[in-house]
């Protein structure tokens, strides 16, 4: 057993293992609407509405949530 084989995959030069789960179409549209259901008294929520409409406004979460999905991205953004 070498040496790096010990180390916690931080420390050492191994890859980090990918234990990202990718939602499906299914999961995402159930992940959306309980987003929606979370948010949809707040203003920013009512005000994007007012402005492009609620099916607009529902795609827009939708690519929101995917987008923090993807591979890389910074879940602090």
């Amino acid at each position: 057993m070498s040496e790096d084989s010990k180390l916690p995959n931080q420390i050492s030069d191994a890859p980090v293992p990918s234990s990202r789960h990718h939602p499906t179409r299914e999961e995402l549209d159930e992940i959306v609407a309980g987003t929606e259901k979370g948010i949809r008294d707040t203003y920013a929520w009512k005000n994007l509405v007012r402005r492009v409409g609620l099916n607009e406004t529902r795609r827009i979460l939708k690519l929101g949530l995917l987008a923090s999905q993807l591979a890389g991205s910074n879940p602090e953004n």
